[in-house]
């Protein structure tokens, strides 16, 4: 899983953004995958957190949403 993250200043900063966003990743890939019979998307390739503050997780497919804090894509 690629993290990308510009927005730390420490190294601290920086790894605990990437154990967050990898985290968060991991639950909103299990949510989603559930809701779908076969999903067809792979697995996670690229996670970041785009302008509007939204975790944003890419595919292995290059298909990619957003996600609500709570787990809702779109």
């Amino acid at each position: 899983m690629h993290t990308i993250n510009n927005e730390t200043n420490t190294i601290d900063e920086f790894k605990r953004l990437k154990a967050y966003l990898e985290q968060r990743a991991k639950e909103h890939y299990e949510n989603h995958k559930k809701a779908f019979e076969n999903w067809r998307f792979g697995e996670i390739d690229k996670v970041w957190i785009d302008k509007d503050g939204f975790i944003c997780i890419q595919y292995d497919s290059g298909d990619w949403w957003p996600y609500k804090e709570n787990g809702e894509w779109w």
